[in-house]
């Protein structure tokens, strides 16, 4: 079982324990009681989000002709093409803020990606969330010949009390439909 099945389990089993423990919890403490911490808890649930997600950047997205040239996954002659996808629904609001050879910059979210054209060679990317406590980051190093195309999927598993970045390589399959599922958006700092 996967780190995220395992947690959406747990998720699930505390809220039908919570359905069923709830009533009786709150005649437990009295209805005055629960009338005063059902709001409190309301408003540190609203209020840490609202924490966690005030580091995200809305990135530019692109054209439509930037776009389809992303989704032909052919790299201009003498250059290699890096994709980093992000897809999936854990913290998919929680804006990724990527690294590529430590100048380029950029955030995505799920169901966003990011388009580098490259010198052929070794590059390294570094991803982390843009709330760093939230997230462990996580850096790969991708070896790529003239011609190549390389596509990093970036994802977050969740840990007990904190998560971590997941980096991998994809498929020809997988990297086909991440790169056709999700919308490309533009370097905050574009590659050199």
């Amino acid at each position: 079982m996967s780190k995220n099945a395992m947690w959406l389990t747990i998720i699930f089993v505390a809220a039908i324990f919570g359905a069923f423990l709830g009533p009786s919890l709150a005649s437990l403490v009295g209805e005055g009681t629960m009338l005063i911490l059902a709001p409190l808890f309301l408003i540190g649930v609203v209020a840490f989000c609202i924490w966690a997600l005030s580091s995200n950047k809305s990135g530019k997205k692109a054209d439509p002709t930037a776009t389809a040239d992303a989704r032909a996954m052919q790299a201009p002659a003498g250059k290699a093409r890096i994709y980093i996808t992000r897809r999936g629904f854990v913290a998919a609001l929680q804006g990724m803020d990527v690294t590529l050879d430590g100048t380029a910059k950029g955030q995505i979210k799920s169901g966003q990606m990011l388009v580098a054209d490259v010198e052929p060679g070794t590059h390294h990317i570094h991803v982390g969330t843009a709330k760093a406590k939230l997230a462990k980051p996580s850096e790969i190093a991708v070896d790529i010949g003239a011609g190549g195309v390389v596509v990093i999927d970036a994802m977050i598993e969740m840990g007990a009390l904190k998560g971590a970045v997941k980096l991998s390589r994809s498929d020809a399959a997988k990297a086909r439909e991440d790169v056709n599922a999700t919308k490309l958006i533009l370097w905050e700092v574009p590659p050199a």
